[in-house]
């Protein structure tokens, strides 16, 4: 034991030896720090609202362009945002927003209804192939739009009233409709810089309407943001400057975070967890984000579509995969072993749960299965993750799990981002690392996206009985009712396995004391309008 903390000390201290001169680097040749700094993992996708999906991407857009409304940071409820003020039919399908008389785009021009109408006409045309398009569908003619059955925008239930006033109508009562008006697909674009200007979405060229402006992006480097002057709240914003790293070496943020570089970090080397959980500027607690590996349903190898298309198969490799060993020695934030795909905390909703962990049962299945396909042994199969030490220990461990006990030939597969991105959105890939976070607080956000079709499903995932149970909840008023429906449809889930849940997110960040007006939540969204630092402890 005490050589094994000898051994992490030394490693520790060499990582911080090899990391030190990019610490140095990173800070030579800068004109003065940034008010706020903070590490946001990888390069993003894209910065164009419509068209991304992941943390990476939403960490940037949510402070450079703003929706109707605006996620409060203790507790998510819908703040004004774009719209002052709304009201809500009685039964609960008519939302009237109206639109802030002061409201502008960062270069001056007035921003109105139609901005908005605009922006969501473009982020459902299936030209655009954004994959949260059905977020769209509680929108009266939505889905027949961006499914390319109808090409008539205007029998889409969005109307302007006038160049304040925009109305919704939707297909029946929505009780999150709110937290999506706050989310970053449906924020508004700047018509005339889009249809124009090929390079509308970088430095000097985007115009954007939230609290700050693109001020210079290096690739691979830095992404600097300063405070928009034509912001409708901005004697409330108190950060001048903010500067994103995309730094995937956890070791190397963690050094940045040591050395005052950087005031803001949510991922670290497992290793040296136990010990960071001790430092005061350390936090933690429960988090709406669930980890899991996809299956691909559409393999183009028809062996490996065959063999991962047997239920059996995907269930034997959920009874062989030991989470708790993941946790404990992987992961090690006291996170949990996820048994069922929805995390905990939601309302009063109760998930259904997989068989635990059964190794005997699990050989049992998978020599069943491979005797019915007429396969002498299975195929050799690749799990592909995105550049992340976290990741490759996870696969690391999974391949050693699932090579060993069940002599499943196992290759891994490391991709950068947006590469990886592009990969499970062609199918290809075999099985995939993948993560979702809960987009507002109801079961909803983690079971809809494996309707079939779903923009965000990539597995191949098709059961109408699925679909038709989260179109009942969708349209149920009760809430137990409604919850009901989800526990049936989360229960077929859970049979069909084209997803298979490993473990359950917790927040885990460090933050500079200085930092004011920062608040834990569930969905560890921190919109950055809100912070403040206290100048005299600099």
């Amino acid at each position: 034991m005490k050589r094994d903390r000898i051994r992490n000390a030394f490693a520790l201290l060499l990582g911080l030896l090899l990391v030190l001169g990019a610490v140095l680097a990173l800070g030579e040749g800068r004109k003065g720090r940034a008010d706020f700094v903070f590490v946001n993992a990888t390069e993003p996708q894209s910065l164009d609202p419509a068209v991304v999906t992941g943390v990476p991407e939403g960490n940037i857009l949510r402070n450079l362009f703003e929706g109707l409304t605006v996620p409060d940071p203790k507790d998510l409820r819908p703040l004004p945002g774009m719209a002052e003020s709304w009201e809500i039919s009685e039964d609960g399908r008519t939302y009237v927003f109206h639109i802030r008389k002061d409201a502008k785009w960062s270069n001056g021009d007035p921003l109105t209804a139609e901005d908005f109408r605009w922006s969501w006409h473009r982020f459902l045309s299936p030209m655009t192939g954004a994959q949260y398009a059905e977020l769209f569908r509680f929108v009266v003619g939505a889905e027949d739009f961006y499914k390319g059955k109808s090409k008539d925008f205007d029998k889409v239930g969005i109307r302007v009233r006038d160049p304040h006033t925009l109305v919704v109508q939707l297909v029946h009562p929505t009780p999150f409709f709110l937290d999506l008006t706050g989310f970053y697909p449906l924020f508004p674009v700047h018509r005339k810089s889009v249809e124009s200007d090929p390079k509308w979405n970088r430095p000097g060229h985007l115009v954007s309407n939230g609290p700050f402006l693109l001020k210079d992006r290096q690739i691979r480097d830095r992404i600097l943001l300063t405070r928009n002057p034509f912001y409708w709240d901005r004697e409330n914003v108190h950060l001048r400057s903010i500067e994103i790293l995309p730094v995937e070496s956890k070791t190397t943020a963690l050094n940045l975070y040591l050395h005052g570089i950087v005031d803001y970090l949510y991922d670290f080397p497992p290793s040296i967890l136990p010990e960071l959980r001790k430092r005061k500027d350390f936090h933690t607690g429960p988090y709406l984000g669930v980890y899991f590996y996809r299956i691909n349903l559409k393999n183009k190898d028809p062996i490996k579509r065959k063999f991962l298309g047997d239920p059996r198969v995907r269930l034997a490799l959920s009874l062989a995969m030991n989470r708790r060993a993941i946790v404990d020695k992987v992961t090690r934030n006291n996170e949990q072993p996820a048994l069922h795909f929805v995390p905990p905390g939601i309302r009063s909703y109760k998930s259904p749960k997989l068989p635990r962990y059964d190794l005997a049962r699990a050989k049992a299945l998978l020599q069943e299965a491979l005797a019915d396909l007429g396969m002498k042994k299975p195929p050799m199969i690749r799990i592909l993750y995105n550049t992340n030490e976290l990741h490759k220990d996870i696969a690391e461990v999974l391949q050693s799990q699932w090579g060993k006990d069940l002599g499943l030939p196992i290759r891994l597969e490391n991709q950068e981002w947006g590469t990886y991105l592009n990969s499970v959105r062609l199918f290809d890939y075999d099985i995939a690392r993948a993560a979702w976070i809960g987009d507002y607080v109801d079961p909803n956000t983690f079971l809809d996206m494996w309707m079939t079709g779903g923009g965000n499903n990539r597995t191949g995932y098709a059961n109408p009985r699925y679909d038709a149970l989260i179109r009942s909840a969708n349209q149920e008023r009760d809430v137990h009712k409604r919850d009901r429906f989800f526990y049936e449809a989360e229960s077929m889930l859970l049979r069909d396995l084209p997803v298979i849940p490993i473990y359950f997110y917790v927040t885990k960040y460090m933050l500079n004391p200085k930092i004011k007006g920062f608040y834990p939540n569930l969905q560890d969204v921190h919109p950055l309008k809100f912070l403040s630092i206290d100048r005299g402890s600099r």
